[in-house]
């Protein structure tokens, strides 16, 4: 089987022309970056048909995704995985566009490393997720044991694996 070739995060912006004019309008607006994002979002989520929360996900099975697999998430998990893996890069903007791009090319963020930091593989049960709003979301790695509604989580997916 050969290895799929992805286009980048701007490639990808590039080859969709209505998606660079969207994007091109909004930064040269004058909306603030937060309210850009949310504009962004409304137009990545009904363009693309991205699930917005994990409640829009009918099914978690895996799926083949050509050489690899792929299990579906929300754009408010994959914001939470980004800022998990990525703290330092917070524009909202970037937030909304990049996972957009994750989940539209079935991709995913390795987040063993920054796992590693708080607990070992064998101690996770899951993801629990905070946050109002899909700019809010932050995701909380669950031990097994812990209650993710104690942990004030609003959403919970449970570890598995392919």
């Amino acid at each position: 089987m050969q290895p799929k070739s992805w286009p980048s995060l701007e490639e990808w912006v590039e080859s969709e022309q209505d998606l660079k004019q969207k994007i091109t309008e909004l930064y040269e607006s004058d909306l603030s970056p937060r309210a850009q994002a949310m504009e962004a979002l409304s137009y990545l989520a009904e363009r693309f048909q991205l699930p917005l929360t994990p409640l829009d996900i009918k099914d978690r099975d895996w799926e083949d995704a050509g050489d690899s697999w792929y299990q579906p998430i929300s754009v408010f998990e994959q914001v939470a995985q980004l800022k998990f893996v990525e703290p330092e890069n917070n524009d909202p903007r970037y937030l909304v566009l990049n996972s957009a791009y994750l989940i539209h090319h079935k991709l995913v963020i390795d987040m063993s490393q920054e796992l590693g930091q708080f607990l070992g593989d064998e101690e996770l049960q899951g993801f629990g997720y905070k946050g109002e709003g899909v700019l809010d979301a932050e995701l909380i790695p669950v031990r097994m044991g812990e209650s993710w509604s104690e942990l004030d989580c609003k959403y919970f997916v449970k570890k598995s694996f392919q």
